[in-house]
């Protein structure tokens, strides 16, 4: 082989035979788990690509609403009852008031203005 010529002759075999040898990787575990999360990376951000973002459909159109000062004594639910409609079901009523306004819970405070749907 050229560039072995100034080798003593085991060095000479020992380059020759390291010169042929054809080496395949093999991936250790943590190199399986790797490979397996960056090609999910991957499917994940070709698959966000492709996909186009969707706006937010709504079964209603606009709502009309009106206010309402909240009164010594009043509660979400007692409120949410007298502007339900007859058989209509109070606990919708008390949600759509819940997020009309923004509301973390269910307690009033005297005073407070509320956001409520035009019946």
């Amino acid at each position: 082989m050229p560039g072995d010529a100034g080798m003593p002759g085991d060095a000479r075999r020992h380059h020759r035979s390291s010169a042929r040898r054809h080496t395949t990787m093999r991936l250790t575990l943590r190199g399986k788990v790797t490979v397996a999360v960056l090609a999910l990376m991957l499917a994940w951000a070709v698959g966000s690509a492709i996909v186009p973002a969707m706006p937010a459909d709504s079964a209603s159109g606009p709502t009309a609403v009106t206010s309402y000062v909240v009164r010594p004594g009043d509660t979400l639910w007692s409120y949410a009852m007298t502007i339900t409609p007859k058989g209509g079901d109070v606990s919708a009523t008390v949600e759509e008031l819940r997020d009309l306004n923004h509301l973390d819970s269910y307690a009033l405070q005297t005073g407070q203005r509320l956001v409520v749907p035009v019946r």
